[in-house]
């Protein structure tokens, strides 16, 4: 049974002015660990963490939450062996989805040239 589905579009210059007027206090602030290593190491790093920040705020809104009472570096974007994206959740995310029922989480991520989309499905 679906529990919630989210998208969001974002613009890659948008996520590119942040990177050059905050750069570590904004990774920091909105990526884990894992998630800034990998961005930055691709050959555009904005398009990468923008496709990232897509897919927090598309659970948020499948959640039905907003980001009210979760914190971005709580939805981890993670790859499996295939490049496949999914979500690890951690805190009140992880939290929200106990109380919910939530038995997985399917991510989609796109970009084209300034924009960067992600879908989430979540599953009861």
């Amino acid at each position: 049974m679906i529990l919630g589905i989210g998208v969001d579009l974002c613009q890659v210059s948008r996520i590119e002015r942040s990177l050059q007027r905050f750069e570590r206090r904004f990774i920091k602030r909105c990526f884990c660990d894992d998630e800034a290593r990998l961005c930055l190491s691709r050959p555009n790093p904005a398009q990468a963490f923008a496709m990232r920040f897509a897919a927090k705020e598309a659970f948020s809104k499948a959640a039905g939450l907003g980001m009210r009472g979760l914190a971005w570096r709580e939805i981890e974007v993670v790859h499996d062996w295939r490049g496949k994206p999914s979500l690890v959740l951690h805190g009140r995310a992880e939290a929200w989805a106990e109380r919910n029922k939530m038995k997985s989480g399917h991510v989609s991520l796109s970009d084209d040239g300034d924009y960067a989309i992600a879908m989430v499905v979540l599953e009861k």
